[in-house]
């Protein structure tokens, strides 16, 4: 009997030699979608270049075309409704047309084909826009008369002549023309402001009747175009609301009117007012400085 070491671990059978590996393992792919991958270069040759060749050509048009977008009903003047109203609008009102026939054009577009909603509503801005102008001229004509100019003016006026009679030498007690120097001075200022003020005021509400005047006339044609309708209440609307801008412009008339007296009494309150203080009062005051020396 041999002696032995007797084995670490013995399972009952000698380990199996290890096979040589049959050579270094493949690198794995970056990206693998389960397709053959080409052929890789010689590991020797220079790594191939990038491609753009391979892209993939743009898919084959469909064969349907977009649609073109149709043009308005009423975009030009082409239109046989709106090239009619034009021409009678040229017709009744030349010389307004003369210097409005692109705004013709505009209004008829929108108020063409007539319906009764759009006769209803029309015109509704302008003639709010020229109520809100109004305000301002009542406002001013009704400052005018307040402050009392004329009045004040014959008062400081009258204080300039010599009373008539015994009585009136003895009983009079007016005050200096003097006294009237600082509130005809303020008067003035006040009157050119509203000169300045009424003049813009003007100007607004002119343009505004205009505009108003302008959306009557379109009515009227429309009026005319119209005037074989069956519609019995459409022909009754437009003739309401003809006579609504009618008034509105007739109102609108009387308001310049009136400011326009009120602002050429004002001028020639100025006038009065700087003649008192330029050349009468200090024409006594001198008077008087004389007199009294």
């Amino acid at each position: 009997m041999t002696d032995q070491k007797p084995k670490a671990f013995d399972f009952g059978a000698d380990a199996q030699p290890a096979a040589e590996p049959a050579g270094p393992p493949a690198a794995p792919r970056a990206f693998d979608f389960g397709e053959a991958g080409e052929a890789a270069p010689p590991a020797g040759g220079p790594p191939r270049a990038l491609s753009f060749d391979d892209v993939p050509a743009a898919p084959a048009s469909s064969g349907m075309t977009a649609k073109a977008v149709p043009a308005a009903l009423f975009d030009s003047e082409d239109h046989p409704a709106v090239r009619d109203a034009l021409a009678l609008a040229r017709a009744d009102y030349p010389t307004l047309f003369a210097h409005a026939e692109g705004r013709f054009a505009i209004l008829f577009r929108r108020i063409l084909p007539v319906k009764l909603a759009l006769v209803t509503d029309w015109a509704e801005e302008p003639l709010l826009e020229q109520a809100a102008l109004l305000q301002p001229i009542t406002e001013l004509v009704l400052t005018f008369t307040r402050m009392g100019v004329p009045a004040l003016l014959d008062a400081a006026l009258e204080s300039t002549r010599e009373p008539a009679g015994m009585f009136g030498k003895l009983f009079r007690r007016a005050p200096p023309p003097a006294h009237y120097k600082a509130v005809l001075t303020s008067s003035r200022a006040g009157l050119l402001q509203l000169l300045a003020d009424s003049e813009v005021a003007m100007r607004k509400l002119e343009a505004s009747a205009q505009n108003l005047g302008l959306h009557g006339a379109v009515l009227a044609v429309v009026a005319s175009l119209a005037a074989n309708s069956p519609d019995a209440a459409l022909l009754d609307t437009l003739t309401q609301r003809r006579t609504l801008v009618q008034q509105a412009v007739r109102q609108a008339e009387l308001s310049i009117l009136q400011m326009g007296q009120v602002r050429q009494q004002a001028a020639d309150l100025v006038a009065q007012i700087s003649s008192f203080l330029t050349v009468t009062l200090p024409a006594l005051e001198m008077a008087q400085a004389q007199g009294g020396a």
